[in-house]
């Protein structure tokens, strides 16, 4: 007979723990792109996304609340989900550094909407902010799908408990 596990009555939940818990749900590895009105090209690592809808297709990305890639998906900008292959760790590193030139070394090209297309990805979701929450120390970005490009690899990269698979 299984025993229900133990409830803790603390209503604090320690952010470490709640990471650590996370931390054991096994995610595919994205690179969120954007370009500012001004041209300049902006990207971060994402863990946190997800289908929201077939009809009409929409997906979700959170993003935390410091970023500076935030700013551009307010004002409307297409954004694009690069979903990462296992050969692109080093991309997915680069990108969620939170210094340095993100985009040196990686090839890309912009669809006519702005949206930043990377190379050799299992494929990459472009969208338009259709909605934008707040979540705590985060934003929640809903898109709207304008284009979608598939890839040739099929493996994933995967980020498990701190590491890439």
């Amino acid at each position: 007979m299984l025993t229900a596990p133990a409830v803790t009555t603390n209503s604090m939940i320690e952010p470490a723990m709640f990471q650590q818990a996370l931390s054991r749900l096994a995610a595919g590895t994205t690179v969120v792109t954007v370009m500012d009105d001004n041209g300049i090209k902006m990207g971060l690592t994402a863990t946190a996304v997800t289908s929201v809808s077939l009809e009409p297709p929409m997906l979700l990305v959170c993003i935390n609340a410091n970023s500076q890639t935030i700013k551009p998906l307010q004002a409307g900008r297409p954004f694009v989900v690069n979903f990462l292959s296992q050969s692109q760790q080093k991309i997915a590193t680069q990108f969620a550094s939170k210094t340095g030139n993100k985009f040196a070394g990686v090839l890309y090209y912009t669809s006519e909407n702005d949206g930043i297309h990377l190379a050799n990805v299992l494929s990459s979701v472009e969208c338009t902010p259709e909605h934008i929450y707040p979540g705590g120390d985060h934003w929640i970005i809903v898109g709207r799908v304008q284009d979608i490009q598939l890839g040739c690899d099929p493996n994933p990269l995967v980020y498990y408990r701190g590491q890439f698979l």
